[in-house]
C-alpha cells in the first residue's frame, strides 16, 4: 500500500550557545514541529481512500561542540534524542472497494546523530546544512482495527504492535539573510525512515459468527518527506 499527499506545519527552536557550559558541549537545542494535513491511499487489494486526515508531532533535545575551521565556517557535531507521532485518520472512511477504514498512530523513539555546519558570508548572508542519521531505539504502532467492525468481520480488541529495528536519515541546506532585527532562512530538506517487521499483536476475528484467532504484524515500510522551511531567526 502508499500513501501520498501535502502537509503544513509550524516549528520551533530554542538554541543557546556558550563555550564548554557542559565539559565540552557548546551547543544546546530544543525544537518541537507540528504538521497537519491529508493524504490519498491506494493499494492493489484494499482499494483508494482520498481525503485521510494525517497530523504529525515532533520534539527533539540535541547536544552539539562547535568547531571553528579557522575561517567563517564552524562545524557542530550533535547527538540528542527525539520522539515523533504519526496519526493517521481513517477511521470511519470506506475504500473504493468497501474496505473499511480505522485510525492509526505511530510513535517512534530515536537519537538524531549528525553535523551541522554554518558559514557567514558578505553582506549578512548565511549559508549551511545539516546531515543526520537517526538511530532508532524503538516504536510502538496502535491500530484502532475496532474502528472497522462490520456485519461480516468484527474484531476483538485494537492492535498494539512493538518495532525494534530501523533507522532514519535527513538533510537540509539553509541559507539566511540578515536583515533589521531578525534573519530570513530558506531551509529546503528531506526526511527518510525505514523500519522493519513488528512483533505479532494477536486477538480474536468473529466472521458472521465463527471465531478465530489471528496474528497480526505492522509490515516493514518506509517513509520519504521532502519539503521547504522558511524561518525567522532571532
Amino acid at each position: 500500500m502508499e500513501e501520498s499527499g501535502v502537509m503544513y506545519g509550524i516549528s520551533g527552536a530554542f538554541t543557546y550557545r556558550a563555550e564548554n557550559m557542559l565539559g565540552p558541549i557548546d551547543m544546546v537545542k530544543v525544537e518541537g514541529t507540528a504538521a497537519w494535513g491529508e493524504v490519498d491511499y491506494t493499494s492493489p487489494i484494499s482499494g483508494t481512500v482520498d481525503g485521510i486526515e494525517d497530523s504529525m508531532f515532533e520534539v527533539r533535545a540535541l547536544l552539539g561542540l562547535d568547531i571553528a575551521t579557522g575561517g567563517r565556517a564552524v562545524l557542530t557535531p550533535f547527538i540528542g534524542f527525539g520522539y515523533r507521532q504519526l496519526d493517521d485518520n481513517g477511521g470511519g472512511m470506506i475504500s473504493s472497494v468497501g474496505d473499511y477504514g480505522y485510525d492509526r498512530e505511530a510513535n517512534y523513539y530515536y537519537s538524531p546523530i549528525g553535523i551541522e555546519i554554518s558559514s557567514d558570508l558578505d553582506n549578512g548572508w548565511t549559508i549551511g546544512g545539516t546531515i543526520e542519521y537517526d538511530y532508532f531505539w524503538s516504536g510502538t504502532q496502535f491500530s484502532e482495527l475496532t474502528d472497522a467492525n462490520n456485519d461480516v468481520f468484527t474484531y476483538s480488541d485494537d492492535l498494539r504492535n512493538e518495532q525494534h529495528d530501523g533507522y532514519g536519515l535527513r538533510a537540509s541546506v539553509k541559507i539566511a539573510k540578515k536583515l533589521d532585527s531578525f534573519s530570513l532562512a530558506f531551509e529546503p530538506f528531506l526526511r527518510y525512515w525505514k523500519i522493519d517487521n513488528s512483533d505479532f499483536d494477536t486477538i480474536i476475528i468473529d466472521e458472521e459468527g465463527d471465531l478465530y484467532e489471528a496474528g497480526f504484524v505492522e509490515p516493514r515500510n518506509n517513509s520519504t518527506q521532502y519539503g521547504l522551511k522558511v524561518s525567522l531567526l532571532f
